[in-house]
């Protein structure tokens, strides 16, 4: 019994100091990234960005270690609670990670951004109360301090007073112009980015308390749930129970919480600059930067419209019928290439066809399979570097017509190929929205084939490009 305890002592001091080891590279690199911002160093914050991965293999370590020990060792109650602190300690710390990451990420859009002393000493104050924050949160976990735990409530305040100054600031700067409001949205991140480090130091701080005696913010629910079931209200000795199945609802009611919220997501970002542009080219005197924040006006408009213009189109394709009738294969090609071709050509990238004329006759709605292969030839212009081609390829195989579009752009990595048609879903969010990308162009494609007894597939590899492949029923051909 004694070296069985002295295996799950080992253990449970292994999480401990991989934890208090993610703590410190979390507070130093707080620092690191503060400077490199500051001064402006590209080169320091990529190294920061790859450093990341240093906090990824200690979260994994710490996620070894907590199962281990749950699967081989036999813990008591105050291991057990040991163990579920430290697997939410490790996510605190890992995503703190990540914050820092982002803000790393940052530095290289804000060059040529000159925000005023006061934004500037705003930043360097925020970065040192997220740093104390964690090196106190490590401190009481190493410790076992309740009471130092408790109190980074109280500094963490501190943190959320500068972060509202400090947006306050950034805000001031952009209506004065100082900032230009790309700038102001990344500079706003950035300080929500420190804020957010000190909220998951006070969860750490929590899981401490936990640790020592118990102690959680659900706690008192948990006690006044637990003094409704036990009260002596009157109960029914019997009853009937009535059974009915509510998982798909509960499941369409999840999606639909999911859509709502990345839309919101989605919109935010362009309105929040319309809004910022809007107050700037109001104040704005001069003829030349009137004429640029205008036209960056209309760009964030533009993407509003196309995100809204997909929606309505995903809500027709789901709630209306499709009308079926007879539609000529290379009727619809040539339409979709000539609907691609001013993006094409404003990329530099050349459309091959091939395949046509095909005599081919497929049966359904004209305009959503344009929609549909117009969206797979635009997603593959979007994401080839200028001066290549993408190819459309037409056949039949199997009673069914094949439109494949290919690419020799950067490629998705093979665990991002099940969600690529997802709503909002992106494998590069960046080139995503460089590039005019809405999030909705293959959960569109993929409606469309569904609505016409077809399929769309995907295959590609990173650095190799991309084939995504519609098929539709021929008409005529053999169902089986």
């Amino acid at each position: 019994m004694t070296e069985i305890r002295s295996q799950l002592d080992d253990r449970l001091s292994v999480i401990e100091n991989k934890l208090l080891e993610m703590a410190e590279l979390v507070s130093v690199r707080v620092g690191d990234v503060t400077s490199a911002m500051l001064e402006g160093d590209v080169a320091a914050a990529d190294i920061l960005v790859r450093a990341d991965d240093d906090i990824d293999l200690l979260s994994l370590q710490v996620e070894e270690g907590c199962i281990d020990t749950l699967v081989r060792e036999q813990p008591v109650a105050r291991d057990l609670r040991f163990v579920v602190a430290a697997m939410h300690i490790n996510t605190d710390m890992e995503r703190s990670g990540d914050l820092v990451s982002n803000i790393a990420k940052a530095v290289g859009r804000l060059q040529g951004a000159h925000p005023d002393d006061h934004v500037r000493d705003l930043v360097a104050r925020m970065s040192a109360q997220a740093q104390v924050l964690m090196r106190r949160a490590a401190e009481s976990f190493r410790s076992r301090d309740a009471e130092l735990a408790a109190s980074i409530d109280e500094l963490d305040d501190v943190l959320d007073e500068l972060h509202y100054r400090y947006i306050q600031h950034v805000i001031a700067d952009a209506r004065r112009g100082e900032l230009d409001p790309q700038q102001s949205l990344q500079l706003a991140l950035v300080g929500r980015f420190y804020e957010r480090i000190g909220d998951h130091a006070e969860n750490i701080g929590e899981r401490v308390r936990y640790i020592i005696d118990g102690w959680l913010p659900e706690a008192q629910a948990a006690e006044r749930a637990r003094a409704r079931l036990g009260s002596d209200e009157f109960r029914p000795t019997r009853g009937l129970a009535v059974i009915d199945s509510v998982a798909e609802e509960r499941r369409v009611d999840a999606i639909r919480r999911d859509f709502v919220a990345n839309v919101s997501h989605e919109l935010k970002t362009p309105v929040g600059a319309i809004s910022l542009l809007a107050e700037t080219l109001a104040s704005e005197r001069d003829e030349t930067d009137r004429e640029r924040l205008t036209d960056m006006l209309q760009r964030e408009a533009k993407r509003v419209g196309d995100i809204i213009d997909d929606l309505l189109e995903l809500t027709r394709l789901e709630e209306t019928e499709t009308a079926t009738k007879k539609i000529d294969v290379d009727d619809i090609v040539r339409r979709a290439v000539d609907k691609a071709r001013g993006l094409a050509d404003a990329h530099r990238v050349e459309i091959a066809v091939v395949g046509v004329p095909s005599d081919l006759v497929v049966r359904g709605e004209r305009r959503q399979i344009v929609r549909a292969l117009t969206n797979l030839i635009d997603n593959a212009v979007r994401y080839s570097d200028p001066d290549s081609q993408i190819s459309l390829t037409v056949d039949a195989i199997d009673g069914a017509v094949t439109l494949t579009v290919r690419d020799t752009g950067v490629g998705i990595p093979r665990t991002e190929l099940e969600r690529v048609f997802e709503r909002f879903y992106r494998v590069d969010r960046a080139r995503s929205r460089e590039t005019g990308g809405t999030g909705l162009g293959l959960a569109i494609v993929r409606h469309v084939a569904q609505n016409h007894g077809g399929k769309v597939l995907v295959e590609s590899k990173p650095g190799e490009g991309s084939s995504f492949v519609l098929q539709l029923p021929i008409v005529g051909a053999d169902p089986s």
